[in-house]
């Protein structure tokens, strides 16, 4: 079991890797973005359509993460019967696909900046720092996926 523990944890620590680069980078690369004045702040005022685009984008953020959080649990249970090579490349699909869903946050946030910016940044930023964050908390940990062939 040593030799598929090595390979589950390299694959984890790619994944992992992977997608907290994408998770932070992205949010870092919006900041840059929105810091330097390089993406303009809109001036829409925060009624009608354009607070009903900012449930909108919440709700997408809020689904998105319970979709992550879904699949990872699904997963989860699922991976004690999948074959023994087919093991890293599931943690490694997992891992990125939960990070790709995740950045919609990131850029609910710099569209939010296009149509508002300048009335709400309070909530452009709290978008924008949402992608870590979910990634952090949602993205399961090697433990648990070791702990999933244990159950």
């Amino acid at each position: 079991m040593s030799g598929e523990a090595d390979s589950l944890r390299s694959a984890h620590r790619v994944a992992y890797g992977a997608g907290l680069a994408l998770c932070l980078g992205t949010p870092g690369l919006v900041s840059v973005l929105l810091l330097s004045g390089a993406v303009p702040a809109g001036t829409q005022p925060l009624e009608g359509i354009i607070q009903q685009v900012g449930y909108l984008f919440t709700g997408l953020v809020f689904l998105s993460a319970t979709w992550v959080w879904w699949r990872s649990a699904h997963a989860l249970r699922a991976f004690k019967t999948v074959p023994e090579a087919q093991r890293p490349s599931i943690i490694l699909r997992e891992g990125l696909i939960s990070a790709v869903a995740l950045e919609s946050s990131s850029l609910c946030g710099l569209v939010y900046w296009v149509l508002a910016g300048s009335h709400s940044p309070r909530h452009v930023w709290g978008f924008i720092l949402m992608t870590p964050l979910l990634f952090l908390a949602l993205v399961p940990r090697y433990a648990r996926w070791a702990g999933a062939l244990e159950a």
